[in-house]
């Protein structure tokens, strides 16, 4: 039965039953002590000398282990791995050392034996048997060995010592071994499978609590996100709303221009966020797929300096490029979106004056570097700022829900690349784009791996 349980689940069930055999084996001690006290009184003036000591030598040493590994056992319990390596191993050994023993001790008890005291020696050796039938567990059992070992020398005894009633003993006594372990089987097969649906079911519980886990946190990642998009959104809209109050006929020129430049910046800004908001959603439903292509990095950088050019105007900040001749293999429409975001980061939080885009070659891969001279990053911010709804800790006024890096992140992940911070760079931050070179150019599409 156990060989059909996975082999971690059955070294669980034998280092349980091991540790409950060991804790509760102490009644077992006592019985055994107790027996081995009385055929050592009553046997010591009758007993051949030299088979008599061997028996008490033998099971006096296996007591004495018994007892002291009982007490370092409850004292000082061993881990599962020692339990399996060290502590079943001996047990066995012990267990059956002192059958041994006991199917020795029947040469030297029964043949000087009177029959009234014969017979009780027999019971005995029946409730051995049963003990180690009732008591011993399946990492520690060894009835087979018992049974074969103390029956078997019963009836060599029987057949040749011939008292009375030996025949019917003799065909009565390997009847009685094989009930045991019939029986034996049949509960160890009962115990096991109670035990392995246990811990079916203990893992069922665990994998269910984890799922639980897992739709709390989507449920709770689904809430912040609503709640950030209804808190940001309103920002430019109340803006675009006081500036659109400001636009009255009659007005002049001047002041109309400033109403209607910062009610297109307030729209911008909420056409950005609801970008945001579905480049998000899109992600984590999966519906993305990248269509790789071959391109040179600056046909991406183009697009990126056309959508980002005249925010960075407007912030008073310059954007440069290098290694736009550099072969890549991408989604051109990913890609560029995925530098958008750094570079819109940098535009809106960095505080600096100038970004540089640029690719660098390597032997299997393509760095893209977005390299800002701002006010760099918090300590903290590396290890983070690429989970969703996180930001870092020098967010400019523009605001945002946290989800351009994550995007980012997501976007690069389609097209079999990663994505990172290299602190300590430059004085303000460097985010790097890691592209696969050879791979990509084999295997043409990447699936989703974000």
């Amino acid at each position: 039965m156990l060989g059909a349980t996975d082999a971690a689940l059955r070294d669980q069930i034998l280092v349980s039953e091991a540790r409950a055999e060991l804790k509760g084996s102490l009644a077992a001690w006592v019985g055994l002590a107790v027996v081995t006290a009385f055929l050592a009184f009553e046997f010591a003036p009758r007993a051949e000398p030299f088979g008599y000591g061997l028996w008490l030598t033998t099971i006096a040493l296996f007591l004495g282990s018994w007892l002291i590994a009982w007490t370092r056992f409850v004292a000082r319990p061993p881990s599962d791995r020692a339990v399996l390596d060290r502590w079943i191993p001996v047990a066995r050994a012990g267990m059956t050392l002192c059958n041994l023993a006991t199917a020795g001790s029947v040469w030297v008890f029964l043949p000087v034996a009177e029959p009234e005291l014969r017979a009780l020696i027999l019971v005995l050796f029946a409730w051995y048997l049963i003990v180690q039938f009732a008591a011993a567990t399946e990492a520690t059992q060894v009835l087979k060995s018992a049974v074969l070992l103390v029956l078997g020398s019963l009836t060599a005894w029987l057949l040749i010592a011939r008292p009375p009633y030996f025949l019917p003993l003799a065909l009565f006594l390997p009847l009685f071994g094989a009930t045991l372990i019939a029986i034996r089987r049949f509960v160890r097969e009962a115990v096991v499978k109670e035990t392995v649906a246990r811990a079916l079911a203990d893992a069922a519980q665990r994998d269910l609590a984890a799922a639980m886990a897992v739709l709390e946190r989507e449920r709770d990642a689904k809430t912040h996100f609503i709640r950030a998009a209804s808190h940001d959104l309103q920002q430019p809209l109340q803006a675009a709303a006081l500036f659109l109050d400001q636009v009255k006929p009659g007005a002049g020129a001047e002041r109309q221009a400033a109403s209607l430049g910062g009610l297109q910046r307030a729209l911008t800004a909420a056409r950005a966020l609801v970008a945001t908001m579905l480049e998000h959603l899109k992600l984590e439903s999966g519906v993305i797929r990248p269509s790789m292509a071959a391109l040179k990095a600056r046909e991406v950088f183009d697009r990126v300096l056309l959508t980002q050019g005249p925010a960075a105007t407007a912030a008073a900040i310059r954007i440069s490029t290098a290694g736009g001749g550099l072969d890549l293999r991408a989604d051109p429409a990913l890609l560029a979106r995925a530098i958008e975001n750094l570079v819109a980061n940098a535009i809106r939080h960095a505080g600096g004056r100038r970004v540089l885009i640029g690719a660098q070659a390597r032997a299997d891969e393509v760095l893209i570097w977005v390299v800002d001279d701002g006010r760099g990053l918090a300590a903290d911010d590396a290890a983070r700022i690429f989970r969703p709804f996180e930001q870092g800790g020098h967010v400019g006024e523009a605001g945002g829900f946290g989800l351009g890096l994550s995007s980012t992140a997501g976007l690069v992940a389609l097209m079999g690349g990663s994505c990172g911070v290299r602190p300590g760079l430059t004085r303000g931050a460097a985010f790097y784009i890691r592209l696969p070179r050879e791979a990509a150019r084999l295997h043409g599409d990447v699936s989703c791996a974000a």
